[in-house]
């Protein structure tokens, strides 16, 4: 059998709706303390994603934390806004910029690559004895409330301008406050042309290929758990409207089932290339996490894994994080006596990225369409 795996984000599309969005996140939580225009560079982005760090929601709520800091060096009262970003304005404003990068860079580290995101941050804050008890509790809860839409401004920020005013007012039932129209569908762009995406589609229809997306992004979820489209969204703006998903709804939707962070079964988890895998072979999206994460968790699995006996599987990545998730699939079903063969193509122009791929053995790509000509 012949599985491709893709992430979405930076290889399928580029997700400039969402870099755009992550950046005018950032810089109204900037100008809400009193920065003058700032924001994050792309080099800056690149180089969060090469460290692991790749949802937007995470880096726009780690870069305020670091906008928090800056600030209360010249007003250690200074707080952002409660509810919404045009609610405040200061006197004084901030001319100095931290150091977004150099953050990135130290959250990146090497020893921190096993810990979530969010943790690494929390740990990093945590360890400068600058604040005071209230600032550091301050910024202990803008990180582990970073995912929740009526707590955290940068969150709710970020995911209007995402799905638009509109689409933010219906899905989430809060008030909209930027007036806007979605960011994903005025500037993602495919990676994949008309015929690409017509060649891949004949491709996955013969007998025994098979396509997944593993992706971080929001995405349709089983009955119960809250989550948006926009994986669906981008898997129809690149042709593929029909390709299975597995997304942050259904990794959702397991770690409430199993009573865990989400953060400890999204790649590089070795949970959600297994799942992806499981979709792969035809399970609904529900059965194929659970037994991904029975699999992980009791080295024990049912006999359809028996399937992937033989599979030639290649992953499309512009991170670490998937290549890391299928590595540790392969290891966990070799222990089953279950061998399959792995390629990895990394999809990366950036420096930073590369290094990073080169450095999970992946073979450098500068476009998924070259890529996609040595795999299919």
């Amino acid at each position: 059998m012949k599985i491709l795996l893709f992430d979405m984000d930076g290889v399928l599309l580029e997700s400039r709706g969402y870099h755009m969005a992550l950046q005018e996140t950032v810089r109204y939580m900037a100008q809400a303390l009193g920065f003058e225009d700032q924001t994050l560079t792309p080099d800056d982005i690149a180089t969060f994603e090469a460290g692991g760090i790749t949802k937007e929601w995470d880096e726009a709520v780690i870069s305020t934390a670091l906008l928090l800091e800056a600030a209360w060096k010249v007003d250690p009262t200074r707080l952002l806004p409660e509810t919404s970003i045009k609610t405040t304005t200061h006197s004084s404003k901030i001319h100095f910029y931290p150091d977004f990068n150099l953050l990135a860079r130290q959250l990146s580290s090497s020893d921190l690559h096993h810990i979530p995101p969010l943790e690494r941050a929390d740990l990093h804050f945590k360890k400068k004895n600058h604040f005071n008890k209230r600032q550091h509790q301050i910024l202990h809860t803008l990180i582990t409330e970073a995912h929740d839409p009526e707590r955290s401004l940068p969150h709710r920020t970020f995911q209007e301008l995402v799905l638009g005013s509109i689409e933010f007012k219906r899905t989430y039932g809060l008030p909209a406050v930027l007036a806007i129209e979605s960011y994903l569908l005025k500037h993602d762009v495919s990676n994949l042309s008309e015929i690409d995406s017509a060649r891949l589609r004949a491709w996955m229809s013969l007998p025994k290929h098979a396509a997944t997306v593993i992706t971080s992004r929001p995405s349709c979820s089983p009955a119960g758990v809250f989550s948006t489209p926009e994986a669906e969204l981008g898997a129809e703006l690149v042709g593929l409207k029909d390709i299975p998903i597995v997304g942050w709804g259904g990794i959702t939707w397991l770690a409430r089932k199993r009573h865990v962070d989400q953060q400890v079964l999204v790649k590089p988890s070795p949970v959600h290339a297994l799942a992806a895998l499981r979709v792969s072979l035809g399970d609904m999206q529900e059965n194929a996490l659970t037994e991904a994460a029975n699999l992980v968790e009791s080295g024990r699995g049912d006999s359809a894994w028996q399937q992937l006996a033989g599979a030639q599987v290649s992953m499309f990545e512009d991170t670490p994080g998937g290549i890391k998730s299928l590595q540790g699939a392969q290891e966990v079903l070799g222990k089953l006596g279950i061998r399959i063969s792995t390629r990895y193509f990394g999809i990366a122009k950036k420096q930073v990225k590369r290094n990073a791929l080169l450095a999970c053995n992946a073979q450098i790509f500068p476009s998924l369409a070259i890529a996609l000509n040595q795999s299919i």
